[in-house]
């Protein structure tokens, strides 16, 4: 399918086409959610090389020298350098290499059985339930204790539910209450609580609604599985069926896409960047695959399509174009690059992360870090000219919910965008499918990023 559509779509001069035939491609069942099952995540950046390669004035953004640095942000894994990893393996690498960045980091999957009974009744795996990413193995049957409201306190909440009292016990805890009572890091919610438990048989985290499934922290492992459930779950449960097949990976390679439009002014100093994550969560067991479509094959498809425009209308300064991978294990390509960048990040004149992009809402949702408010600014500027009917610019806190989040710490100016729609409830289900996306939002957003620039 993919190779396919890469000689079809290097040729098209229609953006929106362009665009839609990428989120499409990148979202189908040949890619397996473009991660390591199936090399999937491998599949989606050759395809994505054969794009850019076959557009002109696009070149590969090689290192200026070795990349040696690893990367230690905070409450994140590790992120050290690599070799080709699988690329070995992959036809033409000698094609492909320049314009790869390999990095690599523990990673626990779930990719075999994973099956839950309630008192006899089958759930189903990411509409009744999901499974954090940090649990491991668990097969056979289980006691169900609700934990009582004396052991919602944070003394002394460890040490009653390691003493032995829940032995081979799910013990379930109201996931708002959890958040009210410890009030943990925002960095990650489940440390320290919930990773030094002991002698319990596992942990339900309980809310009205599902929660979607995430890989952020996949670079550790409870002693003990964790399972989100929904308000379906009944508060009086006696016993679960669970079976569940997991792995630590000590070793994921992981590959940056880094590519490089010389601007018209040799003399430039400065330079624009954007970027996007081409990977996605692949599979949640043996069978429920996320295919990705609006997170963030439709990110990715815009960054494409905005190289194939400005290569015909080439502004005075370069653009560079990254297309990160690792981004659902917490930011990982970007924090890896912004410690081996390709060209120096202080000279960054801006830098704008397209992440979920395709939904049909009003709605732009923006984080812009400290150095960055000039240029935000400079958007609301182009949003209100009259050109397309305004976003509805919704200003949120700068945080790390996407790669953005790495540069900002940097000091680099920057911008995220994200549209918000009816597209929303897909967010990491298996429901995240082409159909499920819009381009409704794609002109006036095409005209405000090429404004931008120009």
């Amino acid at each position: 399918m993919f190779l396919a559509a890469a000689l079809t779509l290097v040729g098209c001069t229609d953006y929106k086409a362009l665009y839609n035939g990428i989120v499409e491609e990148l979202s189908g069942e040949d890619y397996f959610g473009r991660s390591v099952r199936g090399n999937g995540d491998l599949r989606a950046a050759r395809f994505l090389i054969d794009q850019l390669s076959d557009i002109d004035g696009i070149v590969p953004c090689t290192a200026v020298g070795e990349e040696t640095n690893v990367a230690m942000p905070y409450l994140k894994s590790v992120v050290e350098p690599a070799d080709a990893g699988r690329w070995k393996a992959v036809k033409q690498p000698e094609k492909y290499e320049p314009w790869l960045q390999h990095f690599q980091f523990p990673m626990n999957v779930m990719r075999g059985a994973m099956s839950l009974a309630v008192d006899g009744v089958s759930y189903a795996p990411t509409l009744d339930y999901t499974v954090k990413e940090f649990s491991p193995s668990c097969h056979g049957f289980f006691k169900v204790t609700h934990l009582d409201e004396e052991a919602y306190r944070p003394e002394g909440f460890i040490e009653h539910l390691s003493s032995g009292l829940y032995h081979d016990q799910f013990v379930v805890i109201d996931w708002e209450r959890y958040l009210e009572t410890f009030r943990p890091d925002p960095f990650d919610k489940y440390q320290p609580w919930l990773t030094q438990l002991s002698d319990i048989g596992g942990i339900i985290l309980r809310q009205d609604e599902q929660f979607p499934y995430f890989k952020a922290r996949s670079y550790y492992v409870t002693p003990y599985p964790v399972l989100f459930v929904n308000g379906s779950f009944p508060e009086d449960a006696r016993e679960i069926e669970l079976h569940l097949d997991a792995e630590m990976i000590p070793v994921r390679d992981a590959h940056n896409v880094v590519a490089w439009l010389p601007g018209t002014d040799p003399n430039a100093e400065t330079y624009y960047t954007f970027i996007a994550h081409y990977d996605h969560l692949g599979y949640m067991g043996d069978k429920f695959m996320f295919p990705g479509a609006n997170d963030n094959a439709s990110g990715t498809a815009m960054l494409v399509t905005l190289a194939k425009y400005f290569s015909k209308h080439r502004p005075t300064h370069g653009i560079q174009f990254i297309l990160l991978d690792a981004e659902e294990e917490n930011l990982l390509g970007a924090f890896f690059y912004c410690e081996n960048p390709r060209k120096p990040l202080d000279k960054i004149e801006y830098l704008i992360n397209l992440d979920m992009v395709a939904d049909d809402g009003d709605h732009l949702a923006t984080e812009v870090s400290a150095a960055g408010v000039a240029g935000l600014q400079r958007f609301q500027t182009i949003n209100a000219d009259g050109s397309f009917p305004p976003f509805d610019i919704a200003v949120q806190a700068f945080s790390d919910n996407s790669d953005h989040f790495a540069f900002g710490e940097k000091g680099v100016p920057c911008i995220y965008f994200s549209t918000e729609g009816s597209m929303l409830p897909h967010y990491h289900t298996p429901g995240d499918t082409f159909a499920n996306t819009s381009d409704a939002n794609f002109d006036r957003l095409f005209n405000l990023l090429v404004k931008f620039i120009e």
